[in-house]
């Protein structure tokens, strides 16, 4: 039986920052599965996170799929531990998901503070992530830092998830 992986990420489909940082993860851990088709749903914002649109476009991906449908849903953490408002959106994405069975993934405080160490502004969010690919650097991150079970700065529980899914190289 075939499944399909809905990865919805915070980021732009112009940018598409997020999505290559998580394909990276899943290209250096994980076996080629021909079985499993995963594509990205880009959100555009956090905020997004059940927005009609971003629903219609879940909803018609599973219709058009034969197989079993994976959700996942990937959120930067950001100010969480100092910022209210965040912490509440935060929290209402993560318990949206578990109503849904999506998956959860966090990136403790951001994607990049994850995989390069540091944040880093909007404007140069694109050139990081064809540097982070361009240099490979996946192969520098410590996998230790993709599987933790509660947040840690410059940390993820991405492999916990993704190892439901994939196969380990």
């Amino acid at each position: 039986m075939s499944r399909q992986i809905l990865l919805c990420v915070e980021s732009n489909n112009k940018a598409r920052t997020d999505y290559q940082y998580i394909e990276s993860t899943i290209k250096r851990f994980y076996k080629d599965d021909r079985k499993i088709r995963y594509r990205a749903i880009y959100l555009g914002s956090k905020t997004k996170y059940n927005a009609k649109d971003k629903v219609r476009e879940i909803n018609n991906n599973i219709k058009k799929f034969p197989g079993e449908t994976t959700i996942i849903y990937f959120i930067d953490v950001d100010d969480y531990n100092i910022s209210q408002e965040t912490k509440v959106l935060y929290d209402e994405i993560k318990a949206y998901c578990e109503k849904n069975n999506y998956e959860f993934v966090f990136f403790d405080r951001d994607v990049e503070e994850v995989y390069i160490g540091t944040q880093v502004k909007d404007s140069e969010k694109v050139s990081k992530v064809a540097e982070f690919k361009r240099k490979q650097l996946i192969n520098d991150v410590d996998e230790a830092k993709l599987k933790v079970q509660v947040h840690k700065k410059h940390c993820s529980n991405i492999l916990n998830v993704l190892d439901k899914y994939w196969k380990r190289k």
